[in-house]
């Protein structure tokens, strides 16, 4: 058994039995341009969509060719890139009580990169951390955050701290994450524990992100001339997240220049305005086209998330391998739903996603036609950056 699982025995005095079950590493990477297990299905059953920027025309596509036809090609918008990745491991099962619950760790990167011309692309700033996930019966005096940042103290202090090699890698438990364990009993059984513990990691990497973008704001990286992609959704829910709701709150007022780019999505996810299925106007999307701007709603248990929703065409491309190649979902916050976008804007978002999608990752990234190249230099970079998965299950 390996030096955590040791101490957490001992330092238990009877009350925890860990039982040696096999280390396995619980990724899967899928390279689906369709997400069938999108969950963003919040309003996939509404008759109509409403538009969310400002030219209401009813026509289901926009072109917009007229914007890469000046001579003069005007600087990027994007100056900043950020990604989050993560790989979860189940460690061991634990018995506390009558009950057997698992125990996952989690290694988690955010990275965000600069560019400032075309021969400057460079880290702006990167996170990694190492997490476990526990259930909450773990915290049986129920000290909450303190529990946690004491548990991380004392394992770094007492186990991770008295091996050099592992002191000079900087390695250390970050944070311990509790996943609560009072479901429904129909639903109990360790693969539910162990998707409960794989979901606070989640959240905990998603908390990253949007904390990363409340640095570049603090420090007024991001404005009208220098705006940020993010890599995926910008669907964040505060009912899956670590933070409290008033952070939370905060972070949301950070996204004004902001647009999430996703690879994998669901086109069945909105109606169209004339409540048709908006998928078959996705496929059918030429060179230089985008679809309408929607407004999408999110619920949870606070309220209600707005979002702008469209759909661009990244190439002219006759052999594409499926219609939804080459298309990348957009989203920008709203902040209420009224909120819109000006559609010049997002002509000129469109416009500039279309010319970061060259140069091409061709031969290199499976998903290469739905990638924006910077996206794939600063997820490629964050990746180089994980602790061998070897040094991380030995830990343990």
């Amino acid at each position: 058994m390996g030096m955590i699982l040791d101490y957490i025995e001992q330092a238990g005095k009877g009350k925890y039995q860990c039982f040696k079950t096999k280390k396995i590493c619980l990724d899967s990477v899928d390279n689906d341009t369709i997400a069938y297990n999108y969950d963003d299905k919040t309003i996939a059953n509404a008759t109509k969509s409403t538009f969310a920027e400002t030219d209401h025309s009813r026509v289901k596509t926009v072109s917009i060719a007229y914007l890469f036809k000046s001579p003069k090609v005007p600087p990027p918008i994007f100056q900043y890139f950020l990604d989050g990745s993560r790989h979860t491991f189940k460690i061991d099962d634990i018995g506390i009580g009558k009950k057997i619950f698992p125990i996952i760790a989690g290694q988690i990167i955010v990275g965000c990169c600069k560019r400032k011309d075309r021969d400057t692309f460079k880290c702006w700033q990167l996170n990694n951390k190492i997490v476990m996930a526990m259930p909450d019966d773990y915290d049986d005096d129920d000290g909450g955050e303190n529990f946690c940042r004491s548990f991380c103290e004392t394992i770094n202090s007492k186990v991770i701290d008295k091996i050099s090699k592992l002191k000079d890698l900087q390695l250390g438990i970050n944070k311990l994450l509790l996943y609560r364990t009072n479901i429904n009993p129909q639903e109990q059984g360790r693969d539910n524990y162990k998707h409960r513990g794989i979901a606070c990691i989640q959240n905990e990497m998603t908390d990253e992100e949007q904390l990363m973008v409340e640095r570049l704001c603090k420090v007024g990286k991001l404005h009208n001339e220098s705006w940020l992609i993010k890599d995926g959704s910008l669907e964040y829910n505060p009912s899956f997240s670590n933070l409290n709701r008033t952070q939370w709150d905060n972070l949301r007022s950070n996204y004004q220049h902001v647009v999430g780019v996703s690879k994998l999505f669901d086109p069945e996810l909105l109606p169209d305005f004339e409540g048709n299925r908006l998928s078959k106007t996705i496929a059918n999307l030429g060179p230089y086209e985008r679809t309408k701007v929607y407004r999408y709603e999110s619920d949870h248990k606070g309220g209600k998330s707005y979002f702008a929703v469209w759909y661009v065409r990244l190439r002219n491309h006759d052999f594409r391998e499926t219609h939804f190649s080459d298309i990348v979902k957009c989203e920008m916050v709203l902040m209420d739903e009224n909120d819109k976008l000006e559609t010049d804007k997002v002509d000129m978002i469109s416009a500039n996603l279309i010319r970061e999608a060259y140069p091409v990752c061709y031969g290199v990234d499976t998903r290469w036609a739905n990638h924006l190249y910077p996206i794939f230099l600063t997820e490629s970079f964050c990746k180089s950056k994980y602790v061998d998965s070897n040094i991380i299950l030995n830990l343990f």
